[in-house]
């Protein structure tokens, strides 16, 4: 049978000297071991410099190497910066101040490799955690936002070992199929993705500048219009809340709100239009890789999602619709669980 591929791993830091040692080790202790990981410290004026080497040299890992850049470039440029020092045809991105569980490029590989449906990109859930890994939440709040029926599998909580004060999570293997994208898809942070190079290389073409944050929304929405993704239903990593998230800076009260008390609007509105600029520019390799129908349906979803937030008439016609048909979902999912009750 043919062996699993190597996967290359990018750890692009800025002033996270407080965690990016602990993210280091989470990606050395992997359970595959066909790894190729660049740490990238984008110009950070904290103690990041010294804590890197030190870990580094603890590891005495060849599967790691280091970059220190002089001056900041942002996430992209960070990022950008790693991948030309990698060829591997997977790639995952793990934010310093987040740790991977060991399983995590196992999992993942695995479910790219499925015999029913190949797509660019897997995403997975989370745990909540703090700044001394201790479990703030056993998911995250926004992973498939809005797909619950209601009722909590009593599987899905976690025992404590008694002896240690660990929290120990059953496996639940579940896995979603998104082929389309909508403008109210959701996947989740940078640390819970792994994609296939050649689309990250097709797409991630946008100028370092433009894009200094919120890389995983954009190469989320582009793989979701172009490929498709797959959801992982189990926690395969730490997402950590310290305080000094660029940002999910809100605290964690529950519920499904958003992670942080920045305005998301215009955030989202600047990465979509980012989004339809490439769609315009890299027209002829999307297409020469998609499909003429898939590229234009692409533009189409983007534009009528940027047109749902224009404060003209068509913008409030579009919102009308889309309510409409969120409340006639919400009753026919509603109809169809009182019907199995009854069952």
């Amino acid at each position: 049978m043919p062996s699993a591929p190597p996967v290359g791993v990018v750890i692009a830091n800025n002033n996270n000297g407080a965690f990016v040692g602990r993210a280091i080790e989470s990606v050395a202790r992997q359970s595959c071991r066909n790894l190729r990981t660049l740490v990238v410290d984008d110009a950070s004026t904290d103690n990041s410099e010294e804590e890197i080497r030190q870990c580094l040299s603890r590891l005495g890992d060849s599967r790691f190497d280091y970059i220190r850049l002089d001056t900041n470039v942002g996430q992209t440029g960070a990022i950008k910066r790693g991948l030309a020092r990698l060829d591997t045809p997977f790639v995952g991105f793990l934010d310093s101040d987040d740790i991977w569980y060991e399983n995590f490029i196992e999992r993942h590989l695995c479910v790219h490799m499925n015999a029913d449906f190949p797509v660019a990109l897997t995403y997975c859930d989370s745990h909540i955690i703090d700044a001394d890994d201790h479990l703030l939440a056993g998911t995250a709040w926004w992973f498939e936002h809005g797909t619950g029926q209601g009722g909590i599998d009593p599987a899905m909580v976690p025992a404590i070992d008694a002896t240690t004060g660990q929290f120990s999570f059953p496996r639940n293997g579940r896995l979603t199929l998104h082929p389309h994208w909508t403008a109210h898809s959701a996947t989740n942070s940078m640390a819970s993705m792994m994609l296939r190079r050649s689309f990250v290389d097709l797409v991630l073409v946008v100028p370092d500048h433009d894009l200094r944050l919120y890389v995983d929304y954009y190469l989320s929405t582009l793989a979701g219009l172009l490929t498709g993704s797959i959801a992982i239903h189990d926690p395969l990593y730490g997402y950590r809340m310290h305080g000094a998230n660029k940002h999910s800076n809100a605290p964690v009260m529950g519920g499904t709100y958003n992670s942080s008390t920045k305005d998301w609007g215009p955030i989202s509105s600047h990465i979509l239009g980012l989004v339809q600029r490439i769609l315009d520019q890299e027209a002829s390799s999307i297409r020469a890789s998609f499909g003429d129908w898939r590229h234009a349906h692409a533009q189409a979803l983007v534009k009528r999602a940027l047109d749902a937030r224009s404060t003209g008439s068509r913008g409030a016609w579009i919102r009308f619709l889309d309510s409409l048909a969120t409340r006639t979902r919400n009753l026919l999912g509603h109809a169809r669980s009182v019907a199995g009750q009854r069952r």
